[in-house]
């Protein structure tokens, strides 16, 4: 998609200057595990969310090609940002944004998705390099549910890429509780399987997504 970006652009800064929550340091395994559970809201649960996911390159993108096009069948519409160094299958319901590696959007790896009953974004800095091994990469942030700092990104985000605005929208917050809580049931279960392990990594992921998961 040819859109000319600011460089300086960070969604990370722009949510953490209105998360009221302190900031999480995380390693990639984390990292993924909070995104999937933000997509499984769409992919499970239903949440017919517009979502923008930014993956710093588009390489680290194709393993999740498959699981992506299952979720381009029942989001509103899905906005992937990433360095454009491999060759992106066309999907329906799927618009690339491509960045430059001097871009600070590079260096950032989000996760928004925005329904009529749920919102959640999970906004983070890459504070290692991407040809690190994946056990040490690790990044700061900030994981919500706040609807107001989602609408805010996402408007900021579809006014980036042009895209209709998704306009004034009454929340049902019961509707909005019963998504987190069973976000909260599907991650406390990773944790009950995370401990069983044993390992270190394992320990330290469980560790990791407890002290991360926003209170409910």
């Amino acid at each position: 998609m040819p859109i000319a970006i600011d460089p300086t652009l960070s969604v990370y800064e722009l949510t953490a200057r209105v998360v009221n929550s302190g900031m999480l340091v995380n390693h990639r395994r984390t990292m993924s595990l909070i995104s999937y559970e933000i997509e499984n809201a769409v992919l499970h649960d239903g949440a017919k969310a517009r979502i923008f996911s930014g993956f710093q390159k588009m390489s680290f993108f194709l393993p999740q090609v498959q699981r992506y096009r299952r979720l381009a069948e029942r989001a509103e519409s899905i906005y992937v940002f990433g360095v454009p160094d491999v060759l992106l299958p066309e999907i329906p319901n799927i618009t690339y944004v491509m960045i430059s590696p001097r871009d600070q959007l590079a260096k950032e790896w989000f996760l928004l998705a925005d329904a009529a009953d749920y919102a959640s974004i999970l906004a983070t800095e890459e504070l290692t390099t991407w040809d690190q091994p994946d056990d040490e990469r690790t990044f700061k942030g900030v994981w919500s549910f706040d609807e107001r700092i989602v609408s805010i990104v996402q408007e900021w985000l579809s006014s980036l890429v042009e895209a209709r605005p998704l306009g004034e929208r009454k929340r049902d917050p019961k509707v909005q509780l019963q998504y987190m809580q069973r976000t909260t049931m599907r991650i406390a279960n990773r944790l009950i399987k995370l401990a069983e392990q044993r390992t270190p990594k394992a320990v330290r992921t469980a560790k990791e997504l407890e002290a991360a998961l926003p209170q409910v």
